[in-house]
């Protein structure tokens, strides 16, 4: 072959990007866990679906937007901790679930953390790898409690672990969501007010740092308040976004709604810690099926056809992807434990999440086939 026609060859763009892995992973796995508890263990195993979407499914996603270059050895590593945690979820009094089951977020916290904080210019940009560092502080308390059969502390952990990944949705979904609709009003000629975007990001990380020591200490009162001013700082920033504009735009309206899920979320938390208008648990769904479940399939997306240079003005299942979630936040919100037909509410809401993935899956397909 020529040295000419060689050159002319299209060139193939690398599988070893980490989230080509990872997101269909991730979404794959996502769609079965609630199945798989309602199937099999939903009394016994209380805890376990909720650390499994919570370190199963949404770290994995985490995971592939933070390590953005791995080799092929490093890669299948970070699968392969990834699924021996999955296992030792099973089994996790077992003596060897705990070293095998922090691996995986022990790697991510020095693949994605150390980078992170040596490149921070600003004070703001070290909150994240921080809040991974506490992500793998928690999981390890989590499999503490399993060992010494202690569900409390488990479930003050994973209460512990959705606040910081409320944290990470407010910075990330912080800076995605106006920069991407700003440079849609910039494209339209309308003029920008998010002037001010990163001077809230310290404010925030402050109130959800306490709103976790509150939370982990078992002080409801004070937890709740925390939320309810957070929901408040979340709804202020987004103020000058103007995100009235979105509205018609198929990839720009639901990251919006994944946004907002926070503030509806932060506020559900807070009434239900001070108020008791739900159970505490009942309330969290807000900000893990809603807000975790409708922003992950919005990044996840979004990444997956930018990063291939793909349009987003014909994600026409993004729509219905996202209402599903939705549907499935608001079902399980309802399905009190003293409601009649509870059981066939928790099959629904499942349904309704894992209908949802599976068209984030179905959109990661399309978006791997178009490249």
């Amino acid at each position: 072959m020529s040295r000419q026609s060689t050159l002319n060859r299209p060139v193939r763009r690398s599988r070893r990007v980490p989230h080509h892995w990872l997101f269909p992973l991730a979404l794959a796995y996502g769609a079965l866990v609630l199945p798989l508890w309602l199937g099999f263990a939903p009394g016994h195993a209380s805890t376990w679906h909720g650390h499994e979407l919570l370190f199963g499914y949404a770290l994995l996603v985490a995971a592939g937007f933070l390590v953005t270059r791995a080799g092929l050895p490093l890669l299948i590593g970070l699968v392969c901790a990834w699924g021996l945690a999955r296992l030792a979820a099973l089994v996790p009094e077992a003596f060897w679930a705990l070293p095998a089951g922090l691996l995986f977020p022990a790697l991510l916290a020095w693949l994605a953390g150390r980078p992170l904080w040596r490149g921070a210019k600003r004070p703001e940009n070290r909150i994240l790898p921080l809040v991974l560092l506490g992500l793998l502080a928690l999981d390890a308390a989590w499999w503490l409690g399993a060992v010494m059969e202690r569900p409390l502390l488990q479930q003050r952990t994973l209460l512990g672990t959705v606040d910081l990944f409320t944290l990470m949705m407010l910075l990330v979904g912080g800076r995605v969501l106006p920069a991407a609709v700003g440079g849609y009003l910039e494209r339209q000629g309308i003029a920008r007010r998010d002037h001010q975007r990163r001077a809230w990001e310290l404010p925030l990380a402050g109130v959800a740092g306490l709103m976790l020591l509150t939370d982990l200490m078992g002080l409801a009162g004070p937890a709740g308040l925390l939320a309810l001013a957070a929901a408040g700082l979340a709804l202020a920033r987004a103020r000058s976004w103007q995100l009235e504009h979105t509205r018609r735009r198929a990839d720009l309206w639901p990251l919006a709604l994944g946004y907002l899920w926070l503030p509806a979320g932060l506020i559900l938390k807070g009434l239900a810690q001070l108020a008791g208008i739900l159970a505490p648990g009942q309330a969290l769904h807000g900000l893990t099926v809603g807000a975790l479940g409708t922003l992950t399939l919005v990044m996840t997306v979004r990444t997956a056809r930018l990063q291939r240079h793909l349009s987003l003005d014909r994600l026409t299942l993004l729509g219905p992807a996202v209402a599903l979630a939705g549907l499935a936040a608001l079902t399980r919100l309802v399905a009190t434990p003293a409601l009649p037909g509870r059981a066939a509410l928790l099959w629904l809401a499942a349904a309704l999440w894992s209908l949802a993935l599976l068209l984030g899956l179905w959109l990661q397909w399309q978006a791997g086939r178009a490249s």
